[in-house]
């Protein structure tokens, strides 16, 4: 919803552009112009154009130097549904607890994701990154202690949220689709991924120890707790 509000105002903009760039050529008719390699020209004559940044010079000259804004909106109505598509995907996570201290380490995620037509590769590729982090600390180590109403850790300090030197490795890759409701058939890539990390993570903590998660994050504590109420195994069997 976001990207198509975006071009709906960057579209204002483009028509203000051509406003101003077909008065210099003595052009009636906008919808005349186009944009293209850098410039603002006429589609029926290409040689009269006028480069991007002259054009935005001259818009904000006949505007005694105001910015160019535009307001854009977006709601989906066609669809029936709150958002005018959805996105897919899945994760899988590797990890390594340590039977001693209950530490949990992953190894690595992997990470796909049905983002529509990826308009820029390497933000998409950030986004799911950035997915991974912010799910690995609800995951495993942000938790609010609180006594009485009163919040106790009070920052960072002992809200422990993952740094870079945190991150696992991960591989991440996308199934380009078309998405016709979408801004040039895209759709989101980000906060979708925020989902799965955490239940991939538990899951593989469970294959490992058998200690069933219901309450985040995943501590040392928790899973040392599982350990020894486990009843000791048969050495007979």
């Amino acid at each position: 919803m976001a990207g198509n509000a975006v071009r709906n105002a960057a579209q204002q903009i483009k028509e203000k552009l051509f406003a101003v760039v077909s008065l210099e050529f003595d052009l009636n008719v906008i919808h005349e112009m186009e944009c293209g390699d850098g410039f603002v020209y006429c589609k029926s004559k290409p040689s009269r154009r006028i480069s991007f940044a002259a054009a935005v010079a001259k818009a904000q000259r006949a505007n005694r130097g105001e910015p160019l804004i535009a307001y854009g909106s977006y709601t989906p109505r066609d669809c029936g549904l709150v958002s005018p598509a959805f996105s897919f995907g899945a994760q899988v996570a590797e990890v390594e607890v340590d039977p001693g201290t209950g530490q949990v380490r992953v190894e690595q995620m992997y990470t796909v994701h049905d983002c529509g037509t990826e308009l820029n590769p390497m933000a998409v590729e950030g986004q799911l990154e950035g997915s991974i982090q912010m799910s690995l600390g609800y995951a495993l180590s942000e938790t609010l202690v609180m006594e009485q109403g009163r919040t106790l850790n009070t920052s960072f300090l002992d809200y422990k949220m993952p740094t870079a030197l945190d991150m696992p490795p991960s591989i991440s890759t996308t199934v380009e689709t078309y998405e016709p409701l979408g801004p040039f058939g895209a759709k989101e890539a980000g906060e979708g991924l925020a989902c799965p990390t955490a239940p991939a993570v538990a899951d593989a903590v469970f294959a490992a120890t058998g200690y069933v998660c219901k309450d985040l994050p995943i501590s040392p504590e928790k899973i040392l707790a599982h350990a020894a109420r486990k009843p000791p195994k048969d050495k007979t069997a």
